[in-house]
């Protein structure tokens, strides 16, 4: 699935933390996909192969016309635009959260690559991606094997994947050119009317596979995993609707925790009680234990908590308190083992905790306590890396600000460049919430126009303070979003953030991804560093109400 995405280079990273229930970016612009098809009726992959450059890359790469290491595969091709190869980094989604293939070696000659990925063990599919220099940014899939060669060309903007399994790996490219895209197919108020566009693109897409595996040569195991993944995608698009519109184009985003919601305004706007039973398919848990689909999709990984917490396991607690989390963890435990068990713990603790549930003393104690719990069963370095990051993180809060921090420097619409310690100095005895995020940002754009009547009560009732501070690089573009944004947020309690994410108060809050809320008390202690999104309207007052009774510093 070839991707062509405009946004700056440093972005490429945030759109693996989609992967998680915070969105990090937007982007600008989707290119179809640029591949060559056959336009008679058997689907041909152009093959404007390498064949001819095997000398050059040996002799400027050492690169061999065979992998005759022991479970590695190598990735090797050459570009028109440096920067395409420079900054290319296959996605190993079997990690708790994707990110690039760590055990690896390249070569870069110019515009020429030569990628080792070692210990692969297994048939893996894997995210393809990278930027140009133009600030187009790309994704596509490969599917590799042990000892697999995989050869590209990018030329003029198009990629092409040649030698051999080259219909593998040119098939998602393929597919977005000669189907419906999702992104296009957003939900408008009818929630089953949604479900129904949805279910006929994956039809769509179904179709399309199984037509070009019948034309093309293709192994059982691709067709075995790529099966799955798109059955995990179209699950993926019924529990997270597509309800974040993109700030330049007409494409929507998933967003996650929202269909509930959803579902319980039009039951009250229609008057009518909605099946989700009927919605989801009559899905069973079952579907969720499948360890194959575990490793290969982050669909499936997106999936399996989301449709624990909003579907098999019901519950009357309130959203993200320590009663729903027992209940989660016993449901877990009781109906998955291994590495799928593994997984849903290690989720369902990164979600907790990206939802502001370590709001108190005694909510730290707790996920502490489930962190260890579980940090010997562990055997992933990714999961066990991820858990001491929030361990740490937590065990931090209620604390208060370094001088650097508090002194990091920020300008407003005038011009005027002043520090955070000014902006508290003003408003003493205020609960604080500092949201970070940024022009290019449509969730952030959104929570900023959708949660302004809650704002505006909590403002009132709870004495709360929201002091905006835009991460972006460029200040026109600040300025005018923030004209657009004029009815939502106050010039005066927005500002630029000088430096963004490499300031002095961006480190010390580790502010990665955004939209990102923290939450300060009437003495400016941190009692919160990552609170959910206020449009969890719920879990957010309760977080506040917590931080308004907090006991003084003695």
């Amino acid at each position: 699935m070839l991707k062509k995405f405009i946004i700056p280079a440093i972005l490429i990273v945030a759109a693996y933390f989609m992967l998680s229930n915070t969105f990090s970016f937007d982007p600008k612009d989707v290119g179809s996909s640029t591949f060559g098809i056959s336009n008679s009726s058997k689907i041909q992959i152009q093959s404007n192969s390498l064949e001819n450059k095997e000398t050059l890359f040996e002799k400027k790469l050492g690169s061999d016309s065979e992998n005759s290491l022991t479970n590695t595969i190598v990735i090797q091709g050459k570009s028109d635009d440096s920067t395409f190869v420079k900054y290319l980094n296959p996605i190993n989604n079997t990690y708790l959260f994707g990110k690039k293939h760590l055990d690896s070696d390249r070569k870069v000659s110019n515009s020429l690559l030569k990628l080792d990925l070692y210990n692969i063990n297994q048939p893996l599919l894997m995210e393809f991606s990278t930027s140009d220099s133009k600030k187009n940014f790309y994704r596509a899939y490969i599917f590799v094997s042990p000892n697999d060669t995989i050869n590209f060309e990018f030329k003029n903007e198009e990629l092409v994947f040649t030698g051999k399994n080259a219909a593998q790996n040119n098939f998602y490219t393929e597919l977005e050119k000669n189907t419906n895209q999702y992104a296009m197919s957003p939900y408008k108020g009818d929630i089953f009317i949604y479900k129904e566009k949805i279910k006929s693109i994956f039809k769509e897409k179904k179709r399309f596979f199984k037509k070009y595996t019948s034309l093309n040569d293709v192994s059982a195991k691709f067709i075995s995993t790529v099966t799955k993944h798109l059955e995990f995608e179209y699950l993926n698009n019924l529990i997270n609707p597509r309800n974040v519109k993109a700030t330049t184009l007409d494409i929507y985003f998933n967003e996650p925790d929202v269909l509930l919601n959803l579902v319980q305004q039009e039951s009250v706007k229609k008057d009518m009680l909605f099946n989700l039973t009927n919605y989801f398919d009559n899905i069973s848990i079952d579907k969720f234990k499948d360890s194959t689909a575990l490793r290969n999709s982050h669909f499936f990984k997106n999936n399996i908590n989301a449709f624990i917490r909003n579907y098999f396991n019901s519950s009357d607690y309130p959203a993200y308190s320590k009663e729903t989390m027992i209940e989660e963890e016993a449901f877990i435990v009781q109906n998955f083992e291994g590495d799928i068990r593994n997984y849903a713990i290690g989720r369902m603790i990164w979600d907790y905790y990206n939802k502001g549930f370590a709001y108190s003393s005694e909510n730290i104690k707790f996920m502490v306590s489930m962190i260890d719990k579980y940090a010997e069963t562990f055997k992933k370095d990714s999961y066990k890396e991820k858990m001491k990051d929030i361990k740490k993180d937590i065990l931090t809060y209620d604390f208060k600000l370094s001088e650097s921090a508090l002194n990091a420097k920020m300008v407003n619409h005038l011009g005027d460049t002043l520090t955070l310690q000014d902006i508290f100095n003003r408003s003493k005895k205020r609960i604080k919430v500092v949201d970070f995020w940024a022009s290019w940002c449509s969730p952030c754009v959104k929570q900023i126009q959708e949660s302004k009547p809650f704002k505006d009560r909590l403002s009132v009732e709870n004495n709360v303070e929201w002091i905006y501070l835009s991460i972006d690089t460029d200040r026109e573009k600040w300025l005018k979003k923030g004209n657009d944004l004029s009815n939502y947020l106050h010039f005066r309690n927005s500002y630029l953030l000088v430096k963004g994410k490499r300031s002095p108060l961006a480190k010390a809050l580790n502010v990665h991804q955004i939209p990102r809320y923290v939450v300060f008390d009437k003495q400016h202690r941190v009692m919160v560093n990552s609170a959910p999104s206020p449009s969890d309207e719920t879990v957010f007052e309760r977080i506040i109400d917590h931080t308004q009774i907090a006991a003084p510093i003695q």
